[in-house]
């Protein structure tokens, strides 16, 4: 009888909005995801985009910051779509590594619905974390609450409580 075999947790490409969500929430909790949930990667030019935000801290935090080749950036540069460059450089390294792009941007999760690439909410990690026992629901619903107070665009009324009960 052989042993059962884990597959290997799925990459998580955070898209801006997401690492500005929690850099202005509670950025620890990214390394609590990259140690429960799956490890946390962020493309080099999607970081330069994000003020307050280091190399360093990424390191502290566990993100991985991949460089990206131009090939890639110029097959982001012809992808039909009206998400920002950097958003199809994201749809383009999550299409071509099977990665996971955690994004709260509609039209990047539509675009990569189209392509087959799995997506997740940014608050989806929160409950996540609340399954693994990694951090108590009320830290998680604390966290919600501050994202939505500091980017109620896309953590709005129309999401939920993170988790349910």
């Amino acid at each position: 009888m052989g042993q059962l075999r884990r597959s290997a947790p799925t990459v998580l490409l955070a898209d801006a909005d997401v690492l500005i969500d929690y850099r202005d929430s509670d950025p620890d909790v990214l390394k609590l995801v990259g140690q429960h949930v799956g490890p946390v990667t962020v493309l080099s030019p999607v970081l330069d985009e994000v003020r307050g935000v280091t190399r360093d801290d990424c390191a502290q935090l566990s993100i991985a910051v991949v460089e990206v080749s131009t090939s890639r950036l110029l097959r982001a540069g012809v992808v039909e779509s009206s998400v920002s460059f950097n958003d199809r450089l994201c749809f383009v390294v999550c299409h071509e590594e099977s990665w996971t792009c955690v994004t709260n941007d509609r039209a990047l999760q539509r675009l990569c619905a189209r392509h087959g690439v799995q997506t997740r909410f940014g608050l989806r990690l929160l409950v996540e974390l609340v399954a693994a026992e990694a951090i108590p629901r009320e830290r998680a619903v604390g966290i919600a609450r501050r994202m939505h107070e500091s980017n109620p665009l896309h953590i709005n009324g129309r999401v939920r409580a993170p988790v349910g009960k």
